[in-house]
C-alpha cells in the first residue's frame, strides 16, 4: 500500500513512541563542530494507521515534536488478518537488515525485536514472531518493516490474482482446510503450479530455539553434592 497525506484531519486517537534519540554532529564553516539531536518515532492508532520519521534540532524536545508533526502526516496503512496479526508470513532484506516474520494464532503475543513490538502495538498487531539478523541499524529496520507490511497481500487479493479459492488450516479444524477467500472473478480450473508456489516459511529450529522449545528437560539443574 503506498504512503498517504492527510492535511486535515485530527490525531487525538494517535500514540507516539520515540525509538531512537542520537548526537549527531555537522562541519560549518562559521561555527565549527556543531552538535544537534536527531529523534526518530513511531505514532500508530492502533487500528492499521501508523507512520514514522525523524526529527532534528539543537534540543531534544524540539526534535521530537518535528518526527512526531511529519510522521503523522505520512502515514501507512497496514492490513491485520483479523484484527490481530499478519496476513501471512514475511522474509526481507532491506539493505543489511533482515526481518522474517511469522503470522502467529490469537493469544501468541508478540516475541519480536523491541522496536518490532513497539511499532507493532501501534499498528494494532497483536500476535507474531519476527527474528532480526544482521545490522540493527534503527532507521534501516524501521522502514524495512514498514516496507514490509504495507505490502502484504490479503486473502482476497490472492484470491483474485490467482483465480484460486485460499485456503487456511487451522489447528481446531484438524486436517480439514477452511476457504477463507474466493476470486471474484472466473474461477480458475488447473492449479497452481508448484515452482510458483512460494517458500516464505521460517526455519523452525530458529523459532524453537527463541521460543526455548529446544533446552533440555534437565538444563538449569544443579548436581547435588556428594
Amino acid at each position: 500500500m503506498p504512503v498517504f497525506f492527510l492535511s486535515t484531519e485530527t490525531y487525538d486517537d494517535f500514540d507516539t513512541r520515540i525509538l531512537e534519540v542520537r548526537n549527531v554532529f555537522n562541519m560549518t564553516a562559521k561555527e565549527g563542530r556543531k552538535k544537534s539531536v536527531r529523534v526518530l518515532v513511531a505514532v500508530g492508532n492502533g487500528k492499521g494507521a501508523a507512520g514514522f520519521a525523524i526529527g532534528k534540532a539543537t534540543e531534544r524536545m524540539d526534535a521530537f515534536r518535528k518526527a512526531k508533526n511529519r510522521a503523522v502526516h505520512y502515514l501507512h496503512y497496514i492490513e491485520r488478518y483479523e484484527d490481530h496479526t499478519i496476513f501471512h508470513d514475511i522474509s526481507l532484506t532491506f539493505k543489511r537488515t533482515h526481518i522474517k516474520m511469522k503470522k502467529q494464532p490469537r493469544g501468541y503475543g508478540l516475541h519480536c525485536h523491541r522496536a518490532i513490538i513497539t511499532i507493532c502495538r501501534l499498528i494494532g498487531i497483536k500476535d507474531m514472531y519476527a527474528k532480526v539478523s544482521g545490522s540493527l541499524n534503527m532507521l534501516n529496520l524501521t522502514r524495512g518493516l514498514f516496507h514490509a507490511l504495507s505490502r502484504q497481500e490479503t486473502h482476497q487479493q490472492l484470491a483474485d490474482k490467482k483465480g484460486l479459492h485460499v485456503v487456511e488450516f487451522r489447528e481446531e479444524c484438524g486436517p480439514l482446510p477452511i476457504v477463507v477467500a474466493s476470486p471474484q472473478g472466473a474461477l480458475r480450473k488447473d492449479p497452481e503450479p508448484e515452482d510458483e508456489v512460494p517458500d516464505i516459511k521460517l526455519d523452525w529450529e530458529e523459532v524453537k530455539a527463541a521460543q526455548g522449545m529446544k533446552r533440555s528437560v534437565w538444563s538449569g539443574l544443579k548436581r547435588a553434592a556428594t
